[in-house]
């Protein structure tokens, strides 16, 4: 059996690290639920008795899923950039893994005491749960954060 794990690829340019180690923490959370708000938006069924999620058996995630559900592995990766970010990404989609975007709400320090908000950045994306294997084929030997 492969091993299953899912990659979190998040850009490390819209934080002022160490300072905002729990901003970037938290928009890894946001990428990490991003699969799991779309399974549930995408499979939740409704019985006269039972309110539950139908988990697909066969398609873009699978009994890959259901593997990683009992033995969850995450990798954190950071790029620098969203140019990186962007092709990270479509590298991940051209290998046809389960690939899951995430936009967000960034804050950038104008000056010292001056914040603008830009709204809809791509922050970081989510591949898989997938074969790890065919992870690391994309993400390469990305640092791990």
């Amino acid at each position: 059996m492969a091993s299953i794990g899912q990659t979190i690829v998040i850009r490390t340019d819209l934080f002022d690290l160490p300072k905002d180690t729990g901003l970037l923490t938290a928009q890894v959370a946001h990428v990490h639920m991003e699969l799991t708000r779309r399974l549930i938006q995408e499979n939740f069924v409704k019985d006269e008795d039972f309110i539950g999620i139908k988990l697909p058996e066969e398609g873009e995630l699978g009994a890959d899923f259901m593997d990683w559900i009992d033995d969850p592995y995450i990798f954190v990766k950071g790029v620098q950039n969203i140019e990186a970010l962007n092709h990270f990404e479509a590298k991940s989609r051209d290998a046809k893994l389960p690939t899951f975007l995430w936009t967000d709400t960034i804050y950038v320090r104008l000056t010292p005491t001056k914040q603008e908000a830009m709204h809809k950045v791509p922050v970081g994306f989510s591949i898989g749960p997938a074969d790890a294997d065919k992870m690391r084929a994309v993400v390469g030997d990305l640092p791990l954060l």
